[in-house]
């Protein structure tokens, strides 16, 4: 990212910009209580033998209200996909929402240059003199900065098709072990047995891709510890804007710039 980025006249370092309005807030709050939900739920099952889980549900019926709970988030979870979809479709931010999530080849771009910024192998090559005139000749691969990011970058990207292809995973495999009869009617036993064995690993996965990556980047990462607040009030400083979105900032800046000047003209 750009840290030295000159800030524009026509945006107050102090301007609030909205990021997520109500909907997405609450359409994102949703997604955190039923995720949690079904990982607290959902995980005794693949790995009732850990001491916290066979505590936790110890008590008669333990397993019976677990089953609710689990089939219940299930449901809220669906239609709250439902309408994301809907809202994505439908309303003229959700389709611009939408449409800024689909990676492009800048976002592979991006994420090599990352890679190598953060190994600093090359920079270190030619601290030491090694390649120095080929790294003269193409400062690029020195990777000494980061890439410029728009209002998404690749790793939140990746996070929304992860999400995205993980609950299609989790929906059609959990319906099944849902109807147990209706599955064994449409697939031979071991199918049955193949979804219950992609739910249990799909559940760990997306687990461990929220707990070490997603709250990492969202949380623990030096640039916004302890934790970003846009996913509570929705709002991001132009400060943060410039700082974290350096692309989206000068987006807006020459969208003023051209308001500016179509303003005098009119006068």
């Amino acid at each position: 990212m750009d840290e030295g980025l000159i800030p524009s006249p026509l945006i107050r370092d102090d301007e609030i910009f909205l990021r997520m309005n109500l909907a997405e807030r609450i359409q994102h709050i949703l997604l955190i209580a039923t995720f949690t939900t079904l990982i607290i739920t959902g995980l005794p099952l693949v790995l009732y033998e850990m001491k916290i889980f066979k505590a936790l549900f110890a008590f008669e019926k333990a397993f019976y209200i677990r089953g609710i709970l689990h089939r219940l988030a299930a449901v809220i979870m669906i239609v709250n996909i439902l309408w994301h979809i809907a809202y994505s479709l439908f309303t003229r931010r959700g389709r611009n929402n939408f449409k800024e999530l689909m990676p492009k080849f800048k976002d592979a771009k991006d994420a090599f240059q990352v890679f190598w910024h953060n190994i600093g192998l090359t920079g270190f090559l030619y601290k030491k003199g090694i390649f120095k005139a080929c790294f003269d000749k193409h400062p690029y691969w020195l990777f000494k900065e980061e890439p410029e990011f728009g209002r998404y970058n690749f790793i939140e990207k990746f996070e929304y098709l992860g999400v995205a292809w993980g609950s299609l995973v989790m929906i059609i495999s959990g319906f099944f072990m849902w109807n147990v009869e209706l599955s064994l009617k449409f697939f031979p036993l071991w199918v049955h047995d193949i979804f219950i064995i992609i739910h249990g690993y799909e559940a760990i996965l997306a687990f461990l891709t929220i707990i070490i990556w997603h709250m990492y980047n969202v949380h623990l990462n030096p640039e916004v510890f302890p934790m970003s607040k846009v996913w509570l009030n929705g709002k991001i400083t132009s400060h943060e804007l410039r700082t974290l979105h350096p692309l989206e900032y000068k987006k807006i800046a020459e969208e003023r710039v051209r308001a500016s000047a179509k303003a005098a003209e009119v006068k």
